[in-house]
């Protein structure tokens, strides 16, 4: 074989090794570009999912007695004892079975509207929400009939959130408008700051941010001057989600 046949040879050679290179380079760099892709996704996907647990879980739901523990007969005390202890317990079905009892025993109208909320509260966490609404609507009439207004204010914030869990953002939103017109006439300064912090994060899931941030302002405010550190904290860590900044629970957010 000549030098020029040679040279030709080892060319190929060298361009058949960069081509090599090349590909190599390419496909680390797509597998770079998908895993980057999947974990953006994966972190979008938390942020959503952190929001909506924020929105509903059960703790979230006003709890209601309408005096039962102080007025009620000592049959119905009794029987809306033993209905909570089945509650406490998971034991939604044999809670609703007792709390229903508890409605054939006469009770005041007021007693009537905490033994309404509370099963509306069961059948909420059997996820059966037409019911849970239809108790809260029940009581919120019952409510207004009587001028209960701590009631009155239980059965608007589950109503609220029976919208949110059913994904109907703008009627949970106009529900927690007037949550927080009933806190204000109430002078319940801290619900209203957690109720703000609520319709806060319903802006955010529903993807209006202008407002959560509004409203995550007001609640803060709230907070702060009650000095209820705490909560303030929480109320900082959402605005901090909402501004996409790099969250780190805990941290104060510079003003």
């Amino acid at each position: 074989m000549s030098v020029f046949d040679n040279a030709i040879m080892k060319t190929i050679v060298l361009i058949f090794f960069l081509i090599l290179v090349l590909l190599s380079v390419a496909a680390v760099l797509l597998m770079l570009a998908s895993a980057l892709s999947r974990a953006l996704r994966r972190k979008t996907n938390k942020t959503r999912a952190e929001i909506e647990i924020r929105i509903f879980p059960d703790r979230m739901l006003a709890e209601y007695y309408g005096g039962l523990r102080k007025t009620a007969s000592p049959k119905t005390l009794d029987l809306f004892e033993k209905g909570l202890s089945h509650k406490r317990n998971g034991e939604f079905h044999s809670a609703v079975r007792i709390f229903e009892e508890c409605l054939n025993d006469s009770p005041t109208h007021v007693q009537k509207t905490g033994i309404l909320v509370t099963l509306g509260n069961c059948h909420f966490a059997l996820q059966e929400l037409n019911r849970a609404r239809a108790y809260y609507q029940k009581a919120e009439t019952l409510s207004i009939e009587t001028d209960d207004r701590i009631g009155r204010l239980a059965c608007t914030i589950n109503l609220g959130l029976v919208y949110a869990a059913e994904k109907r953002w703008s009627e949970s939103i106009e529900n927690y408008h007037r949550v927080i017109e009933l806190d204000r006439n109430m002078n319940y300064l801290s619900g209203e700051a957690i109720d703000l912090n609520t319709l806060g994060l319903l802006y955010q899931t529903s993807e209006d941010p202008k407002n959560a941030l509004r409203h995550y302002e007001q609640s803060l405010s709230i907070f702060e001057r009650l000095k209820d550190h705490k909560k303030a904290q929480l109320v900082e860590d959402n605005i901090r989600r909402l501004e996409n900044l790099d969250f780190k629970p805990g941290k104060r957010v510079k003003r």
